[in-house]
């Protein structure tokens, strides 16, 4: 009996990591290509889940129109941009696992931002049977820890960045956002903080704070 659930519980597993995967979509874009190569046309890239590509991260083009799609490996693609969104590959030994950033901020000193799938942990429910007769339901509620797990960098180019982390926060977000005094400001009293780098993104882009921290 309990080799039976184990392998259920494998099979279902399996089943629900396929599942949570993101959805592809389509928008816009423009590939800039290691060969010096530009194609226009609709991209598609997702927060990989960890071992999703064998050869690594990778991009899917096509051209608007066409059936026809075609899969780009990270270590062919310099940039691309993906409907309002730009996009760098990173030669960073440390970013070997997550070689596409998100270009956050683009000045001279570029915030990036990494991302990738987090697939979590399926919520089994069971019931069963007992005595002499043998009876078993197995249900995926959910799962748990699932979602995007996002980290940021810094640094004049995708090649050569530096984590953000809290102790460095402070003195790198005042020099990336050094434009907008006013959100500088807001760092150095604290009122946005380390966790709090959408809502610092969003007050530097338009002006706006969210309510909890306009309270503080």
């Amino acid at each position: 009996m309990r080799k039976i659930l184990f392998v259920l519980f494998i099979l279902i597993c399996s089943f629900t990591a396929n599942a949570q995967a993101p959805a592809q979509q389509w928008d816009e874009g423009t590939v800039y290509h290691t060969t010096g190569e530009v194609f226009t046309g609709l991209v598609s890239w997702a927060p990989p889940m960890k071992g999703q590509y064998p050869d690594g991260d990778q991009i899917f083009f096509k051209n608007s129109g066409s059936p026809d799609i075609f899969p780009i490996p990270y270590f062919k693609i310099k940039a691309f941009t993906m409907g309002r969104d730009s996009f760098v590959v990173s030669t960073n030994i440390n970013l070997k696992n997550n070689p596409i950033l998100l270009v956050e901020v683009d000045g001279p000193v570029c915030l990036y931002a990494a991302k990738i799938f987090k697939q979590g942990f399926p919520l089994l429910i069971g019931s069963g049977g007992g005595g002499g007769n043998f009876g078993m339901g197995l249900e995926v509620g959910t799962a748990i820890g699932r979602g995007v797990k996002t980290s940021y960098y810094f640094g004049k180019t995708p090649n050569t960045t530096t984590k953000l982390d809290k102790k460095n926060f402070v003195e790198t977000m005042s020099t990336i956002l050094a434009d907008k005094p006013e959100v500088v400001a807001k760092i150095k009293d604290k009122t946005l903080r380390y966790g709090d780098m959408d809502a610092l993104l969003k007050y530097y882009y338009t002006g706006k704070l969210p309510v909890n921290n306009e309270q503080q």
